[in-house]
């Protein structure tokens, strides 16, 4: 498996040292840069609980015909994968609801990259594309036009298709492959927007997806995952369940309401919104969603009592 390694340490060798990290303390990390496919198995093998990062995947491509039957693919299935996650057509209706292309993959051995790759496994290059233009016209992401980049993406995938071979940019984040990708959506900006639910809150999902489609909302990004169980941190975002992240252009009125609402829905499911991506939040609803979020506060307490370190998010909500 052609690695780079990230390694817990305890000596002084330190390249890279993270801080606080998204929701606990983290480990200071050592990167390794094995020269030989042994040297790689030894680093997997001697890298702790905590695994490594390696580069490299086999893609599968999968069309789900709606909402059903991409959450059917997901649960039936997603074992075989280490990774997995599905784009959502959310303006999609009728039969075609939730129509989605499912995205998985492994890592892979080095026994099975083309001859050239297996030369130098750890190149990393990522592609850049053009970038998106300084000056965008306002209004461009419409419905319309978002309808037809989703048709296009849709129908520009294979029913399902598998080997293909991709590196970690492509695979894990091409959207940074896109220079100011983000002037797309214009001037106004978006709304980001993410949530989880647990398992058994199938159809709130459900609900919501529609709801999300019967507002029209012209969404050209949006990402459905499996998620697995959160780690001890106090403000952990997953739950064994489902996450949904979409992006959402500025301009439809009444957007703060209708994001308002599906807050309480996913809260009155004992889900939460990640706080990582939040500008909107309402301050009296992650003690809903958060159930550790007071041992979070006592803690911050006892460890910073005139409050010197806050953020925007923390004043907003408290927290």
């Amino acid at each position: 498996m052609p690695a780079e390694i990230a390694e817990p340490v305890t000596d002084d060798f330190v390249s890279a040292v993270t801080g606080w990290g998204r929701t606990a303390p983290t480990a200071a990390a050592r990167l390794v840069r094995p020269r030989s496919y042994e040297e790689t198995a030894r680093a997997v093998r001697d890298c702790g609980t905590r695994g490594g990062i390696p580069r490299g995947l086999g893609r599968a491509y999968e069309r789900a015909a709606d909402l059903d039957d991409l959450m059917a693919r997901l649960t039936t299935s997603d074992h075989a994968y280490r990774y997995s996650a599905a784009w959502i057509d959310l303006l999609a209706r009728g039969s075609s609801l939730g129509r989605s292309v499912l995205t998985r993959g492994n890592h892979t051995p080095l026994a099975e990259l083309p001859a050239r790759s297996r030369r130098r496994p750890l190149v990393f290059r990522p592609t850049r594309l053009p970038g998106a233009p300084s000056y965008v016209p306002e209004g461009l992401l419409r419905r319309k036009t978002a309808e037809l980049f989703n048709e296009l993406r849709y129908r520009g995938v294979p029913r399902r298709r598998t080997g293909e071979l991709r590196r970690v940019p492509a695979f894990f984040h091409p959207l940074d492959g896109v220079p100011h990708w983000n002037r797309l959506y214009g001037r106004g900006g978006c709304v980001r927007y993410q949530f989880a639910v647990g398992h058994g809150q199938e159809e709130v999902l459900s609900r919501i997806v529609r709801r999300i489609v019967r507002r029209g909302c012209p969404s050209f990004l949006a990402v459905l995952k499996r998620l697995g169980a959160g780690d001890p941190g106090w403000l952990s975002f997953p739950v064994a369940g489902w996450t949904l992240a979409l992006d959402i252009p500025t301009g439809p009125a009444g957007l703060g309401s209708f994001l308002d609402e599906l807050d309480q829905d996913v809260a009155a499911a004992r889900g939460r919104v990640t706080l990582a991506k939040d500008s909107r939040l309402r301050p009296e609803l992650p003690a809903a969603m958060y159930p550790r979020l007071e041992e979070f506060r006592a803690l911050r307490a006892e460890l910073d009592p005139r409050a010197v370190f806050v953020s925007d998010l923390s004043r907003r909500l408290s927290i």
